[in-house]
């Protein structure tokens, strides 16, 4: 082995073997937010807060059949994919010299260097 070189592998800019199954899964999840389904039915239209005759997608039409509860629970589980989980931070501060002193025997004393 070549030290500090890499000699095997794939070429720089070869791209991934194909994966059908992800594919698959890719195109059925594309579908499944395609809007291609015109709402013929004036019950569901009403439902869906939408004009008959209006084109939308499998996911808003079973999103409209659900009861509110659920829907805002799958709003909450989607927006996990589209905004950034907050993390907890902590921070650990610690202080040296006199805590005692106050703001304006501070001040006067760097007033005072500042003059010399």
């Amino acid at each position: 082995m070549a030290k500090g070189r890499k000699t095997g592998g794939r070429q720089k800019g070869t791209p991934n073997k194909p994966n059908p199954l992800k594919e698959t899964l890719r195109n059925q999840s594309v579908a499944y937010f395609e809007a291609n389904i015109t709402i013929d039915d004036e019950e569901i239209a009403a439902v869906m807060h939408m004009p008959k005759g209006a084109i939308v997608s499998r996911f808003d039409l079973d999103m409209a059949m659900m009861e509110p509860k659920d829907r805002a629970a799958i709003q909450e589980r989607l927006l996990r994919y589209n905004t950034p989980q907050m993390q907890s931070v902590s921070a650990e501060v610690s202080l040296s010299g006199d805590v005692t002193t106050t703001i304006e025997s501070r001040l006067a004393q760097l007033a005072a260097e500042n003059d010399k």
